[in-house]
C-alpha cells in the first residue's frame, strides 16, 4: 500500500499547483471584463476546480476509505479533458485577435499544459484505482 504514496502525493500537490493556476489565469483575464460583470464566470467556472485538491488529499491520506472517490476524479478530469478541446474548437479563431496577443498566447499556452498534465493525472488515477481495487 505504501508504494503508491508517492503517486497519491503528486496528485495532490498538482492539484494544489492547478487550482493556483487557475486563480492566476482568472487575473490575467482583462480586469476592465470586471467592471461589465464579465470577471463573475471565470469563478465559476474555477470553484467546481476546488474538489479535486480535496479529492486528492482523501486518498493521499486514507486511500481505502476513500478510494471511491478516484473514481470520481477521474469522471471530473475527463469532463474538463472534452470540455478543454470543445472550448478550443469554438475559441482557437478568436484567440490571436486583439489589442493583447501576448496575455493570450500565454493563457492558450497555460491552457494546453494543465490540459496535458490533466491527462497523465487521469492515467495516475486510473493506476490508483486500479491498485485499490485489487487489479494489481
Amino acid at each position: 500500500m505504501g508504494a503508491y504514496r508517492p503517486l497519491r502525493a503528486v496528485l495532490f500537490f498538482y492539484e494544489c499547483l492547478r487550482l493556483l493556476l487557475l486563480v492566476v489565469f482568472i487575473f490575467l483575464a482583462p480586469l476592465d471584463a470586471a467592471v461589465y460583470g464579465a470577471f463573475f464566470p471565470y469563478l465559476v467556472f474555477l470553484s467546481p476546480n476546488a474538489l479535486f485538491p480535496l479529492i486528492a488529499l482523501f486518498v493521499w491520506l486514507r486511500p481505502e476509505t476513500f478510494r471511491n472517490y478516484l473514481s470520481l476524479y477521474m469522471a471530473g478530469k475527463t469532463i474538463s479533458v472534452v470540455l478543454f478541446f470543445v472550448w478550443e474548437l469554438f475559441t482557437s479563431r478568436h484567440f490571436l485577435v486583439g489589442d493583447d496577443v501576448l496575455r493570450s498566447l500565454v493563457l492558450l499556452g497555460g491552457s494546453i499544459l494543465i490540459n496535458l498534465t490533466d491527462i497523465l493525472s487521469v492515467w495516475g488515477a486510473w493506476i490508483l484505482n486500479k491498485k485499490y481495487r485489487g487489479g494489481m
